[in-house]
């Protein structure tokens, strides 16, 4: 069994110094808010409640109202807007607080990384109905799903509601991301994070599959990328002197063959696949490969595809694996000049 990895140990702490705010902290906030606003200048804020009322009726003869009050998702650009909000972790409506959200400190693109969601609406609003996550990019425009539907049947462990509700995924792309929570498809609320890139980028490491060559012998492939979830082959591989080298290196505009391999459910590889590249100091994606399936079984692995690829550019380059539009996986690569 593989030890958990330190964000899903994480996610078992709870995010709160106490367990939860209590009925009587609450109401004694609150009653400290409003005493102290009802102390200061009530004569002062009758005047700027007048100026307020002012201002919005020159408003509604000059401006189209509709341009004036927007929901979050126009705000924040996920229907296409140049507008783009700040980092924000929580969720108001009508100035309630409907959810909270606990990302790993630093967020980095590339990596699967944990968040917990703390909802404070009762259970019976979420009973028996889909939660799902959208994300969208503001600098490039990209949306995908990174939080595929998950039924939800019963409150949290330990909780009345949803108080602890937890999930991970990697990004694609470091930058300014939007995330629409989801409930049955519908907008529910949403939250914004500022997404770092590894600095410096580095090379994902590689690893060996066995396999059993054709003089019976056991034999290990060469793979870069994730271990028990997704690779392709780069070697072993004999050079031009007749060296065997464990990588063959990936030289810029030289288009070559790559076996790719899959583990993971048959839920997780169902789906057209492809690999999208980005550069270091770039946030644009170009395709790299596509095919409509990722393959049948082999060596162990639960799919497997043969691939051409080919990358324009000398550099760092991070390959970001998609099954069904979904973040499967990210490899980072550094391709070679031709020179």
């Amino acid at each position: 069994m593989k030890e958990p990895k330190q964000w899903e140990e994480a996610l078992r702490r709870s995010p709160f110094v106490n367990p939860r705010f209590t009925e009587q902290l609450r109401e004694k906030i609150v009653f400290r808010a409003n005493d102290k606003a009802k102390k200061k200048f009530p004569i002062a804020r009758l005047g700027a409640v007048g100026a307020i009322a002012a201002v919005l009726v020159y408003m509604l003869f000059v401006t189209d109202l509709s341009k004036l009050f927007t929901n979050p998702s126009q705000i924040i650009g996920t229907n296409g807007s140049n507008r783009v909000e700040g980092a924000r972790t929580e969720y108001r409506k009508n100035g309630q607080m409907i959810f909270q959200v606990f990302p790993e400190e630093n967020v980095v693109a590339g990596a699967k990384q944990g968040y917990v969601l703390h909802f404070t609406q009762p259970i019976a609003v979420f009973l028996g109905k889909n939660i799902s996550i959208e994300g969208y990019h503001a600098q490039s425009g990209k949306r995908l799903t990174v939080m595929s539907p998950v039924t939800i049947t019963e409150p949290s462990s330990g909780y009345e509601t949803l108080e602890r509700f937890t999930t991970g995924f990697s990004l694609p792309l470091g930058g300014t991301w939007t995330f629409e929570v989801k409930l049955n498809e519908q907008f529910y609320g949403d939250f914004v994070l500022a997404v770092q890139e590894p600095s410096p980028w580095v090379k994902t490491s590689t690893f060996k599959l066995p396999y059993t060559g054709n003089d019976g012998m056991p034999h290990n492939y060469v793979l870069a990328g994730e271990k028990d979830k997704v690779g392709f082959l780069v070697g072993p591989y004999q050079n031009e002197q007749g060296l065997i080298l464990d990588e063959q290196p990936i030289v810029a505009g030289k288009g070559n063959k790559y076996m790719w391999y899959f583990w993971g459910s048959k839920e997780e590889l169902t789906g057209s696949f492809n690999v999208m590249g980005v550069k270091e100091g770039t946030t644009q994606e170009i395709e790299v490969f596509s095919a409509r399936s990722v393959g049948s079984p082999l060596n162990g692995a639960d799919a497997v595809i043969p691939s051409s690829m080919v990358l324009p550019e000398a550099g760092m380059w991070r390959l970001n694996v998609y099954i069904q539009d979904k973040l499967f996986s990210s490899i980072t690569i550094q391709v070679e000049s031709a020179s």
